[in-house]
Order: C-alpha cells, then sequence, then structure tokens
C-alpha cells in the first residue's frame, strides 16, 4: 500500500447495512476514505433518487453505497469490497488482507459465498426495511420467515460447517463482513434470533473481535430494539440519532486510519 495515494468518497447511510460492510472493510484495511450522507428512497440533493447520486454510475444507481476512487465509481457491495481489498489491501504483492490470490481456493470460496448472498442472506434485510423505510411497504409474509430461517440453517450447517469462518476459512474475510452486516443489523435490532443456530452464534462472538467492529456499528446500537411497536420514541428521531451517532464513529476511526496511513508513505 505504500506509495499508494487515495482520494476515496463512500456515499451512504451508516444504517445501510452494505454501507457498514465497506466502510468497516475500508477501516480494516487503513485506507482513509471521506463520507457523503446519500439518503436511501429519497429525491432531495442527498437522496439516492436525486439526478446528482444517480449520475455517479453508468448504471445509474439508486442504491447505496456507491465508492467513488479517483475516476471509478463502483455500485454493488461484494465488487466493492473486493476492489478495495485488491487494490489497497495488499503490501508488496502479497495476499490481500481480507481476500485472497487469484486463482487460489480461498478466494473461489468467498467469491462463492458473496454471489450466494445476493439472493439468500441479502433477503434477511427485508425485516429491517420493513421497520425503517415504511415507503417500501415491504411486510414480510409467511413464506418468507420461513425462507429466512432456511437461509439461516444453510449458513449454520453448511458456510460455518466446518470452520470458525464462511466457506471452511480460518481466517475472516469480506465474505464474513458481508454476511455478518445483515445478521447483526436484525439482531441487534431485535428482529432476529439466531440462538438455535450454534455455529452462527460463535461466528458472530468472533466477528466481534475485529478491528473497528464496535466503532462500525454504533448506528445500530443506538438505534436498538425495533421489535416494540409501542416505543414512545419516534421512529424519524430515532433513526436521525442513529445516523448522527453512526457517522460521528466512524468517522473518529477515520482519523485514526487517516494518520497510520499518512505514516506508512
Amino acid at each position: 500500500m505504500s506509495g499508494k495515494k487515495t482520494s476515496i468518497r463512500l456515499l451512504g447511510v451508516p444504517l445501510s447495512q452494505p454501507f457498514t460492510s465497506c466502510a468497516w472493510t475500508t477501516l480494516q484495511l487503513g485506507v482513509p476514505f471521506e463520507i457523503e450522507i446519500a439518503v436511501p428512497g429519497a429525491s432531495s440533493k442527498m437522496g439516492t433518487k436525486h439526478e446528482n447520486f444517480q449520475n455517479l454510475t453508468s448504471i445509474r444507481s439508486t442504491k447505496v453505497p456507491v465508492l467513488v476512487d479517483g475516476d471509478i465509481a463502483l455500485a454493488e457491495s461484494p465488487a466493492i469490497m473486493a476492489y478495495l481489498c485488491e487494490r489497497y489491501g495488499s503490501e508488496n504483492g502479497q495476499i490481500p488482507n481480507l481476500y485472497a490470490s487469484p486463482g487460489s481456493e480461498k478466494k473461489a470460496m468467498i467469491d462463492s459465498y458473496m454471489h450466494w448472498h445476493h439472493t439468500n442472506t441479502r433477503s434477511v434485510a427485508k425485516l429491517f426495511g420493513s421497520k425503517v423505510r415504511p415507503d417500501l411497504k415491504a411486510n414480510v409474509s409467511e413464506r418468507e420467515h420461513t425462507e429466512i430461517q432456511n437461509i439461516l440453517t444453510i449458513i449454520d450447517s453448511g458456510w460455518l460447517r466446518s470452520s470458525p469462518y464462511i466457506g471452511g476459512l480460518d481466517t475472516p474475510s469480506i465474505a464474513d463482513i458481508l454476511a455478518y452486516g445483515e445478521l447483526s443489523t436484525v439482531t441487534t435490532t431485535n428482529l432476529l434470533s439466531v440462538k438455535n443456530f450454534s455455529n452462527i452464534s460463535s461466528w458472530m462472538n468472533r466477528m466481534t473481535l475485529l478491528p473497528y467492529h464496535d466503532e462500525s456499528h454504533v448506528a445500530l446500537a443506538t438505534l436498538g430494539d425495533l421489535s416494540d411497536d409501542n416505543n414512545s420514541t419516534p421512529l424519524m428521531k430515532r433513526l436521525g440519532a442513529a445516523t448522527k451517532a453512526g457517522m460521528k464513529s466512524i468517522l473518529g476511526a477515520n482519523d485514526e486510519a487517516m494518520q497510520a496511513y499518512t505514516a506508512k508513505l
């Protein structure tokens, strides 16, 4: 990483699972970045439906996060995380931190999970979206609840069957960060329990020990329990406080990364 200057911008909000996964990856890689608020579903100048946001990517994405690094703008969190690892996560041509060398079995397993994630673990987000994005009208059906339990079973008895981390790996990767982003969001807010899935429970405990875990997940901790519809604090006020706290925490951690990064140049 020595000698590589960076002007990374990450657009999104800290209550977005994919945004948090990308921010946490960037912090662990020790790469400084700027954060720009982009509110999912909003048409204002800070919203993802505004032309300013849509014009960033060739596909006119309306989803967060988007990563801007020099002349490149990327959507889709797995692609962003892989790019960050390959560009900034290696030293002197060595294996990138949190990822793996091209053509290796380890990289194949990480990539396999990240492709699987799109139509499986990512669907867990509907539990959260139904609470915090009423505009989506995303009520979760009984069939979808059953599918979520099936996905947890596959993660528990498949991806985590015989190893501490996803895909038979002994060390954490961006596959773990991606999966954890979805599951921690709904467990921290008490919308889903994984207590009956021993491998997932142990894995989530291990993930909390990774660098910058707490700093990256302050927004969720601030938001708290969403299972109680009788909470006296208006939801929008809770979301605003959580977003503010999350931004402050990630920016503070980023200042540390900036100092460490500058020392290497």
